[in-house]
Parts: structure tokens; C-alpha cells; sequence
């Protein structure tokens, strides 16, 4: 027998919202797998600013140049810890 889901008086905007509560979620669970599968970590722009110790602005100058692409997920810049340690190791 199918699972069936019935929605009464619902409206776009309500379901949406529903949609992206779900979603945001679900690409929490995937970051967290993500990290205990590879050992690596996701750091904000905010955090990869700071980690490597350059304003927010160098780092999207970077990421825009493509000399350190950030992973972008559910409208969020992410920077691999590895990335930034392999990029400081060869910039220093």
C-alpha cells in the first residue's frame, strides 16, 4: 500500500517554507557525513577569513579568481580547512 500524504488549505508560501525547513535540514546531516567521512571540516567565509588571517574581501577576490574555490551549498559559502591549510602552506 503507497504512503499517501493529503494537504488541505495550504498555501505556496507556507509549503515553500515547509520545503526549505526540510531541505536545511536534510544539508546539515550531509555537512556533518561530509566531515566525519573525510576528517576535513567546512569553515564560513567569516571563519576562512579568519583562519588565514585576510579580510572577507581577499577571500571572495580569491575564491572569484578561482585560486580558492569555495563550495557552495543551500546559498552558503564553504571553504575545505585543507584547502585553506594547502593554500597558507603554499602562499607562506
Amino acid at each position: 500500500m503507497e504512503n499517501i500524504i493529503q494537504m488541505h488549505s495550504i498555501d505556496p508560501e507556507m509549503l515553500a517554507s515547509i520545503i526549505k525547513t526540510v531541505l536545511k535540514e536534510e544539508l546539515k546531516q550531509v555537512l556533518i557525513l561530509l566531515k566525519s567521512d573525510t576528517g576535513d571540516e567546512y569553515l564560513s567565509r567569516k571563519q576562512a577569513a579568519k583562519f588565514l588571517h585576510i579580510s572577507e574581501t581577499t577571500l571572495w577576490t580569491l575564491d572569484k579568481n578561482q585560486i580558492l574555490p569555495a563550495k557552495r551549498l543551500n546559498g552558503k559559502v564553504l571553504y575545505l580547512k585543507s584547502d585553506l591549510l594547502n593554500f597558507h602552506k603554499h602562499a607562506a
